[in-house]
């Protein structure tokens, strides 16, 4: 396995996650100084939450991925790892400005743990889930026709740009290239169904690369 990439190195990978990782960093709330990463997978989002001053609880229940996440994140980086699924964790009530679920919850019960994520949140603040779901309009259809030509594009680009720097794809010889997969089951007109029932008020938005993001705030 690759080692880390040091601090202000390029990092020529990418995947259809780390796209919107800044799209989930603007519903971080202002001042938010701990956050919480369910299904943490090698745990990228968590080291680019921690990169910024917030203290990270990660949770996935895979131990082999989370000794991934352990060894790919450096000690300045306040991150604590644990070896749980959501229904295992124990946390706080209130005790979260932020949590995370990027590419994880179609691997578990969608309502309940959209409930139990938002049950965490402190007042004010928010849960921003990345998702996916399983095709079946004509609109769907063609958001993912739409997204072969960028798709191509981004990837030829870093294709090209790690042949001539030499920097590693973190995506095939790093954390995420060990990840489990799973097909997701749920549509997203039964993703909005769902949430609407469960969160009153959050907003579900569709994404290019088969991905949507589903954003609650807490009441303050």
């Amino acid at each position: 396995m690759s080692r880390l990439l040091p601090p202000g190195s390029l990092d020529l990978s990418w995947d259809h996650n780390s796209h919107y990782h800044g799209h989930l960093l603007r519903h971080v709330p202002p001042h938010c100084t701990r956050a919480l990463d369910v299904g943490c997978g090698g745990g990228r989002f968590a080291r680019v939450l921690a990169s910024r001053g917030i203290t990270v609880d990660a949770v996935d229940p895979e131990p082999r991925i989370i000794s991934v996440a352990r060894r790919w994140t450096p000690s300045r980086l306040p991150v604590e790892y644990r070896v749980a699924s959501l229904e295992e964790t124990d946390p706080v009530p209130g005790g979260y400005g932020f949590v995370s679920a990027v590419s994880s919850i179609h691997h578990m019960p969608f309502g309940p743990s959209l409930e139990r994520m938002a049950a965490v949140l402190a007042p004010g603040g928010t849960l921003a889930v990345l998702g996916l779901y399983r095709e079946e309009s004509a609109a769907d259809a063609a958001t993912s026709l739409a997204a072969l030509g960028p798709q191509w594009a981004v990837g030829a680009g870093m294709a090209l740009g790690r042949l001539l720097t030499g920097v590693p794809d973190l995506h095939s010889a790093g954390p995420t290239a060990e990840m489990p997969v799973r097909d997701p089951r749920m549509s997203l007109r039964e993703i909005a169904a769902q949430a609407a029932g469960r969160l009153p008020g959050a907003r579900l938005r569709r994404l290019l690369f088969w991905r949507y993001s589903l954003v609650y705030r807490r009441p303050d």
